[in-house]
């Protein structure tokens, strides 16, 4: 789209970057000489520098030198855990879980959570996110720091069974109170911790009110071999035969890591009628020395989308979405042995004129740039929450994937 002159002065105008571009084919390419014109707190138009050249506007950045693409979008963590970055270090999961960090969980205030979001949302738009998926406690002042930040979230309250009907309630209050908040930047889900701190019966009322109300799901599965066969020894099921049998996966649901999926797992997960997608942090996966990764060939064969994340900042110290790029291409690579698997996407050839901008352009900026200052490279802060996506976006907020390799979901637009 070609701005007309005729308009009022646009907001920003963006001139002379070079803009990341792809078009129906998901072949993805650079155009140099490109301009982004904002209006009305919205990317209007991709186009060119010259086709800009006498655009009123109110503001205007000569961005040559430096490129411009859509988000990083990071598809499962723990923001306010960032204040626990390096607190339990080279231990196995268990000790990790309940040596070290449950027991000092349970004495964080709001005031701590709200400290620690703060504290991740300013390391995540530094490294160019604008949008996460967070499952945490006391999410209130989760929702208050985004709202502030100008990013956007998807945000579900964690509940376990031992806390009795009660927190699955609250997790419940939660998302219908803060569902579309911050100008509709803020989406939120149900989020019972994992199938083996929530039994049989509240994830089955957790999935009549995700369709009651229409809210998605976000919840650790399989999260690793352990988890699988122990689930396999005491109850004769895998954690996604659960999820299966408990109607979890008749709804939108986000799955967090995933690496202890099985083969027995893949039929149930192709046939749920609800949209699934698994998110991968490999980094954290190297740092517990678990044998196994995300799947992600087998995913993606059967049409289940798979986004990148982080975890939470105490399990592998970083926030980096750009490393969990790095880092899933590798280990897949290795995990497949497979040199030739997540390669490089075709270029694309599409003169930026007529090429459909990268993901979706219509977002947000002014917060993001507000809060982030002004980097090196610009991202944007969408308006809407979206899922992870390789292919068509599901349930909520899903991950990217480099312009160089692998799924597509990973930056922020649609």
């Amino acid at each position: 789209m070609t701005p007309s002159a005729a308009d009022s002065p646009a907001d920003l105008i963006i001139s002379a970057c070079t803009v990341l571009v792809h078009d129906d084919q998901e072949r993805i390419g650079f155009e140099e000489d490109a301009a982004i014109v904002v209006r009305n707190g919205l990317v209007e138009a991709v186009t060119t520098s010259a086709a800009v050249a006498d655009l009123p506007a109110a503001e205007r950045i000569d961005a040559r030198g430096q490129v411009a693409l859509p988000g990083l979008v990071n598809c499962h963590t723990h923001a306010p855990m960032v204040a626990l970055r390096g607190l339990a270090e080279d231990l196995p999961t268990e000790e990790w879980f309940n040596g070290v960090v449950w027991p000092v969980e349970s004495n964080l205030t709001a005031k701590d959570v709200e400290l620690g979001a703060r504290l991740a949302c300013a390391e995540m738009i530094r490294g160019g996110v604008t949008c996460f998926a967070d499952h945490y406690f006391a999410m209130d002042a989760v929702a208050r720091v985004v709202a502030e930040c100008g990013m956007r979230a998807l945000l579900g309250e964690a509940f376990f069974s031992s806390q009795g009907p009660e927190d699955r309630e609250r997790s419940l209050e939660f998302a219908l109170r803060h569902r579309d908040s911050a100008d509709g930047r803020i989406t939120t889900a149900l989020a019972p911790h994992a199938p083996y701190t929530v039994v049989d019966d509240d994830l089955a009322a957790t999935a009549e009110l995700a369709r009651t109300h229409g809210l998605p799901v976000h919840l650790h599965a399989a999260e690793n071999r352990d988890q699988t066969e122990t689930s396999l020894t005491r109850h004769g099921v895998t954690p996604v035969e659960v999820l299966a049998r408990t109607g979890i996966l008749d709804t939108d649901v986000l799955l967090a890591h995933g690496t202890g999926i099985v083969d027995r797992d893949l039929p149930l997960l192709e046939r749920a009628d609800g949209r699934t997608a698994v998110a991968t942090a490999p980094r954290g996966y190297l740092k517990f020395a678990w044998p196994d990764t995300t799947p992600v060939r087998a995913l993606r064969a059967i049409g289940v989308d798979v986004g990148l994340a982080t975890d939470g900042a105490a399990s592998n110290n970083s926030l980096d979405v750009w490393e969990s790029m790095a880092l899933t291409s590798l280990v897949q690579k290795s995990a497949e042995g497979d040199p030739r698997w997540l390669t490089p996407a075709r270029p694309c050839t599409t003169p930026p004129s007529r090429a459909p901008a990268p993901w979706d352009w219509g977002t947000r900026w002014a917060a993001s740039r507000r809060a982030a200052g002004r980097t090196s490279s610009w991202s944007t802060s969408p308006g809407r929450t979206h899922s992870p996506s390789t292919t068509s976006p599901p349930p909520s907020c899903t991950a990217p994937a480099p312009p160089t390799c692998a799924p597509r979901s990973s930056t922020d637009g649609s």
